[in-house]
C-alpha cells in the first residue's frame, strides 16, 4: 500500500521499483539518503547522495546538477530512495530533505519515495547500479518503459542488443513506415506492421491481428516483448492500449486504459485518429463478448 507523506502543497507518494525504472531517463532529480559508504559501494544511475545530510549539501549538489546537466533536469519531481530497512539516520535524513525541498523548491510538484528499498531495485535491474560491469555502458542507452512484467513500450533506440539482452525480451513487434534496418534479431522474435503515424491510417485494419500476436507472445509463449514505433509516443502505444483493453476486464474505456500506460510512460501521445478508432475498437471487442 502506497504512503502519502505531508510535505505543504507538494505531493509526496511512493511508487514501486518498477515505476522508480520507469522515471529514471525522464530528467528527475534522484537523491540517495543512505550513507556515504553504501552509496560509495553501489548506487542507481544519476543519483546523488545526501547523506549526512546539511542545507550547504544539498546546495552543493543543486550546483553540481546544474553543472553537468544545465537547467535539463526536470525541475517539478524529485526521485528519493533509502535501504529497505531504514534506519533512524536514513529517516532523519529523509525528514530534513523534505522540508528543504518544500521550502526552497518552487517549481516541485511531486517527491516520489522507492518504496521496496535499493536492494530490491539492485535485484530486478543490477545493470543500472554503479557497481555492475554494464554500468557505464548502461548509462548511455535508452530503455523502455515497463508496462507490466512481460510488455515493455518504447521507440527504436530500444532495440539495442545489450538493452533486448538485460531486460530479457524474447519478442520485439515494431510499428513505422518502413521495417527497421535490423528486423531480425539473435534469438528474438521479430514482427513488424508498416502504418504511418497519420491521422489518415487504418489503425482499426491491423489491432486484431497485433492485439492476438501480443496475446499469443505472452500468454501462450510465456515471451516478455517489446513494442516499439519511431519515439514510442503514438502508433506502439496505441497498440498496447488496445492489448490492454482486450486482455484486462479492468480497463473498463480507453481512457483508463491511456492513463494507466501514461503513468507508465509519460510521454504518450496517440494521434486524435488513433484514439477516435481505439473507441471504435472497444466497441467491437464488447460485442463479441
Amino acid at each position: 500500500m502506497s504512503k502519502t507523506y505531508s510535505c505543504g502543497d507538494i505531493r509526496v507518494n511512493d511508487i514501486s521499483t518498477e515505476d522508480f525504472y520507469n522515471k529514471l531517463y525522464w530528467d528527475h532529480r534522484i537523491y540517495d539518503i543512505r550513507s556515504g559508504e553504501n552509496y560509495i559501494r553501489s548506487h542507481i544511475c544519476r543519483a546523488h547522495n545526501m547523506h549526512p545530510y546539511s542545507t550547504n549539501s544539498i546546495k552543493s549538489i543543486e550546483q553540481e546538477i546544474e553543472s553537468e546537466y544545465g537547467k535539463s533536469e526536470h525541475p517539478s519531481t524529485v526521485l528519493i530512495y533509502k535501504s529497505q530497512q531504514t534506519d533512524p539516520a536514513e529517516l532523519n535524513v529523509l525528514i530534513n530533505l523534505l522540508e528543504y525541498l518544500k521550502s526552497n523548491s518552487r517549481s516541485l510538484k511531486e517527491i516520489l519515495i522507492l518504496n521496496d528499498g535499493f536492494e530490491n531495485f539492485q535485484f530486478h535491474y543490477p545493470y543500472l547500479c554503479s557497481d555492475s560491469v554494464h554500468y557505464n555502458e548502461c548509462l548511455l542507452l535508452v530503455w523502455p518503459s515497463c508496462i507490466n512484467s512481460n510488455l515493455y513500450l518504447g521507440s527504436s533506440m530500444c532495440r539495442n542488443e545489450l538493452v533486448l539482452s538485460l531486460l530479457k525480451i524474447t519478442h520485439v513487434i515494431s510499428f513505422s513506415d518502413y521495417p527497421p534496418e535490423n528486423l531480425r534479431i539473435d534469438n528474438i522474435q521479430t514482427v513488424h506492421w508498416q502504418i504511418s503515424d497519420s491521422l489518415s491510417s487504418n489503425l482499426l485494419e491491423i489491432l486484431p491481428s497485433a492485439v492476438e500476436r501480443i496475446r499469443r507472445s505472452i500468454h501462450d509463449e510465456d515471451g516478455v516483448i517489446l513494442i516499439h514505433c519511431d519515439q514510442g509516443v503514438s502508433r506502439s502505444a496505441s497498440i498496447v492500449i488496445a492489448y490492454l483493453l482486450t486482455s484486462d476486464i479492468n480497463f473498463l474505456s480507453v481512457d483508463d486504459a491511456f492513463a494507466y500506460v501514461k503513468s507508465k510512460r509519460n510521454v504518450i501521445k496517440p494521434n486524435s485518429s488513433f484514439l477516435t478508432q481505439l473507441e471504435e475498437y472497444l466497441v467491437s471487442i464488447r460485442q463479441k463478448k
